[in-house]
C-alpha cells in the first residue's frame, strides 16, 4: 500500500485549476438507445380503508397499490375478487385512506400531494386537488362525523380540512416549528390529533374549530424517539404509535393520560372495537387482542403477520366465521381474517395486479449481467444481456446501491442500512442465497447508497435515519462476517459515493443527513481512509459551495475523477490536489430538497469518462473535457461485460449500444 504522510485535515487542497471553460457538448440521439422494457413488477399496498358495497351486502377493502401510476382497488373482502380499479395518474402511491360517514372513501397521495375521492359504485375516481401548495405527500387522513377530512403532510409538517360541503381547503399550518412530517392524524369529537417527527418525536392536540394547538407530553423515557408513526382513536382512547421504540402509548381522552403502554408493537395501526370490547393489534408478528376495560393484552395465535394495513370488522355468516369477522389486508395484497367467536384464520390473496416498480439502482453483477432494484417495492431483476432477457427475484427490500466484489453481488438495502450478498451462479432463494450479513439500525443508518470492493473487504458508505444527522463507513470483512463502524468520518455528514486504490478508501459527502433536518453543514468534503490503519487521512473541500458529490472514480493514472451534482473534478492523489473542476450542468442548491444520489463515473476502454447526471447519459473527452450527450431522460447508470450502457426511465430499463 502506499504510504500517506499528509495531514488528517486540510480545509482547502491547492487547487492548479479553478476556472470554468466553455462547456462544448454535443446533443443526443436516440438511435443508440434500446428499450429492455419494466425489470419489476410488485403489489405494494402502505395504506388501505374498509367499507361496504352501495347495496351494503358486500364488504369491501379499498387500497391503493404503488406503481407509475399508483392504482386505486375496490376488492371484495370475502372472495379476494377485485371489484373495479382505477389509475390516480400523477400519484406514486397512499399511506392515506379513510371512510367518511356516508361511506365515501378518500384517499392522499404522494408525490403529487393530491387528494381523491371515490363514491362506491361509481365509474370514476374525482380528482379534489392539492390541499396545500408545496406538500408533496399526505402521509395520513381521517374524517370526522360531519364528512370534514383531516391530513398531514410532508415536508411543511402540516395538517389541512377538506370541507366537502364548500369544497374547500384550509391550512392550519405547522404543527411543530422546524418538524417535517405529520405522520398519522385521527379525529375525537372537534380535537385532532397529529403525529409528528422525525427530528424528535411529538404529539400534538389540535382544535378543529380555532386552529389552536398544544402539545400532548410523552413520558420521558421516550425522549429519544423519532416520531409518532400512528394514531388511532378508539371510543374514549387514543393508541398512539412511537417508533425508535415500537411501542404504542394508550391514552385516556378524558385525562389525556397514559394509562398503558403496548411494547414490541409492529403497526400500521389498531382496529376499532369488536366483540367483548376488545380490539385488534399485530404485535411481534403476530395478532393481539387489547381489551379496552381490562387493559388486558392477549395473543391469539394468528402469527407470522408482520404489520398492518389497518383493519375491517366485515360478516361471512359461516359456521366457521359466524358474528363479526376481523379482516386486514398486507403490504402484498393478502387478505388475513380471524374470527374472534371461533378462533378461525384465513389467508385469501387478494386480485391486485401488481403495477410497473420504478427502479432504484443498476449496477454490473459478477457474471456480467446487469441487476435492477426496485424502489419502495424493492425487489432484484437481473437482465442476461447475451440471451436478452429479463429475470426477477422477490423478497429484498428497496436497494439503494450494488457492487460486485468476490464473484458475489453486495447489496445495500433500506431501511435499517442491511447488507446482503447474492451468488448468481447459485439459485435464487431468500434466506440462503442472498443472505443477510448485517444491519445497522441500531446505529441509526439507514440507507447504504455507496459501496466499493475495497481490496480483500468491502467498504459501504450510509446515509442516517429519519431525523439524524452523521453518515458512516462501514468496512465488512466477508472472510470473517465482522464490520467496524465509523460514524461521523465527516461530522454531521452522510457518506454517498466511493472509490478505492492501493489501500485507500475515497469518500464523497452530502451535507444532508437523514430526512426530516436541516444541514448545518455548508459544504461537501472529500476524504480519504486509510485501510490499513483505520483512519481518516485527509478531509477537504473539492469544489467550494457544493453540497454533494455524488459520483467518484479512478483513471489509469491513479487521478481521482468527481461529479458533485454537476460539476466534475479532477484530483492529483499524488500531489493531492484538484488539478481542475468544470461545470457540465448547472444548479441552485437552494432549490434541493436533499441530494443522496444523482451522478455515476467510470472510464472505459476507449480512455472516455462515461457517467449520468442530470438526466443525462454523457461522454467526457478527458483531454479537452469536451462533453458529449449521449442520453436524455436517463437516470442511474451501469455498464456489462460487452461495454453497453444501461440507465433507467422510471420503471422501465434501457440499454445505450456500443
Amino acid at each position: 500500500m502506499r504510504k500517506v504522510t499528509f495531514l488528517l485535515a486540510l480545509p482547502l487542497l491547492f487547487t492548479i485549476y479553478l476556472g470554468v471553460v466553455e462547456n462544448k457538448s454535443t446533443e443526443a440521439a436516440e438511435s443508440n438507445v434500446r428499450e429492455i422494457g419494466t425489470a419489476l413488477n410488485a403489489v405494494s399496498i402502505p395504506g388501505a380503508a374498509y367499507g361496504k358495497s352501495p347495496d351494503g351486502e358486500e364488504d369491501w377493502i379499498y387500497a391503493v397499490s404503488g406503481g407509475s401510476p399508483a392504482v386505486f382497488n375496490v376488492v371484495n373482502a370475502e372472495s379476494g375478487e377485485l371489484v373495479n380499479s382505477f389509475s390516480l395518474e400523477g400519484a406514486s402511491n397512499s399511506w392515506a385512506l379513510t371512510v367518511d360517514p356516508d361511506g365515501n372513501v378518500y384517499m392522499g397521495t404522494y408525490s403529487n400531494g393530491t387528494l381523491y375521492r371515490y363514491v362506491p359504485g361509481s365509474d370514476h375516481i374525482e380528482n379534489l386537488g392539492k390541499p396545500l401548495a408545496g406538500e408533496s405527500f399526505i402521509w395520513r387522513i381521517s374524517s370526522d362525523e360531519d364528512g370534514n377530512i383531516y391530513g398531514g403532510t410532508y415536508p411543511s409538517g402540516k395538517v389541512f380540512q377538506y370541507n366537502p360541503e364548500t369544497d374547500e381547503f384550509r391550512d392550519y399550518g405547522q404543527m411543530v416549528e422546524g418538524q417535517q412530517y405529520v405522520r398519522s392524524i385521527d379525529i375525537y369529537k372537534d380535537k385532532a390529533y397529529a403525529g409528528v417527527g422525525t427530528n424528535g418525536a411529538n404529539l400534538v392536540e389540535l382544535d378543529t374549530e380555532t386552529g389552536e394547538t398544544k402539545q400532548i407530553p410523552l413520558p420521558d423515557k421516550f425522549s429519544g424517539a423519532t416520531n409518532v408513526y400512528d394514531i388511532n382513536v378508539v371510543r374514549n382512547k387514543l393508541f398512539a404509535r412511537v417508533t425508535g421504540a415500537s411501542t404504542i402509548l394508550v391514552y385516556d381522552l378524558k385525562t389525556m393520560e397514559v394509562i398503558d403502554e403496548i411494547e414490541d408493537a409492529n403497526g400500521i395501526d389498531v382496529s376499532q372495537a369488536g366483540p367483548k370490547n376488545n380490539i385488534y393489534l399485530i404485535r411481534n408478528e403476530q395478532l393481539y387482542s387489547y381489551n379496552l376495560n381490562t387493559l388486558e393484552l392477549k395473543a391469539t395465535g394468528f402469527d407470522d403477520l408482520f404489520s398492518a394495513r389497518g383493519f375491517g370488522w366485515i360478516n361471512l355468516g359461516t359456521k366457521e366465521f359466524p358474528g363479526k369477522t376481523l379482516a386486514s389486508i398486507s403490504w402484498n395484497g393478502e387478505i388475513r381474517k380471524y374470527n374472534p367467536i371461533t378462533g378461525n384464520t384465513e389467508i385469501t390473496p387478494g386480485q391486485i395486479k401488481g403495477e410497473p416498480v420504478d427502479i432504484q439502482s443498476l449496477t454490473q453483477g459478477p457474471n456480467g449481467n446487469i441487476f435492477v432494484g426496485g424502489y419502495f417495492s424493492g425487489g432484484l431483476a437481473e437482465f442476461d444481456y447475451q440471451a436478452d432477457q429479463l429475470t426477477e427475484y422477490k423478497g429484498l427490500g428497496q436497494i439503494e446501491g450494488m457492487v460486485t466484489h468476490n464473484n458475489r453481488l453486495y447489496m445495500g438495502i433500506y431501511t435499517g442500512a442491511e447488507l446482503f450478498s447474492y451468488n448468481p451462479d447459485n439459485p435464487y432463494e431468500l434466506g440462503k442465497n442472498p443472505v443477510e450479513h448485517f444491519s445497522l439500525k441500531d446505529k441509526e443508518q439507514d440507507r447504504p447508497f455507496a459501496l466499493v470492493s475495497a481490496g480483500d473487504k468491502l467498504a459501504v458508505g450510509t446515509v442516517p435515519d429519519y431525523g439524524k444527522l452523521g453518515g458512516a463507513l462501514t468496512i465488512f470483512d466477508p472472510t470473517t462476517n465482522e464490520y467496524s463502524f465509523h460514524r461521523n468520518v465527516v461530522e454531521n455528514q452522510s457518506v454517498i459515493s466511493l472509490a478505492y486504490k492501493d489501500g485507500l478508501v475515497y469518500g464523497g459527502t452530502s451535507v444532508w443527513g437523514g430526512l426530516g433536518i436541516q444541514p448545518t453543514e455548508d459544504e461537501a468534503k472529500l476524504f480519504i481512509w486509510d485501510m490499513e490503519n483505520e483512519q481518516k487521512v485527509l478531509e477537504t473541500v473539492p469544489v467550494p459551495g457544493e453540497k454533494a458529490i455524488s459520483a467518484l472514480t479512478l483513471d489509469d493514472e491513479g487521478n481521482l475523477w468527481g461529479l458533485t451534482s454537476g460539476v466534475l473534478f479532477k484530483y492529483d492523489t499524488q500531489s493531492n490536489q484538484i488539478v481542475r473542476h468544470e461545470e457540465l450542468y448547472s444548479l441552485n442548491w437552494d432549490a434541493v430538497g436533499h441530494l443522496w444520489r444523482g451522478g455515476a463515473l467510470t472510464f472505459d476502454d476507449d480512455g472516455n469518462l462515461y457517467g449520468q447526471t442530470h438526466n443525462e447519459l454523457f461522454k467526457v473527452n478527458p483531454e479537452t473535457w469536451e462533453k458529449e450527450t449521449l442520453a436524455e431522460d436517463a437516470t442511474l447508470f451501469a455498464q456489462d461485460a460487452d461495454g453497453n450502457f444501461y440507465f433507467a426511465r422510471d420503471h422501465k430499463l434501457y440499454q445505450y449500444q456500443r
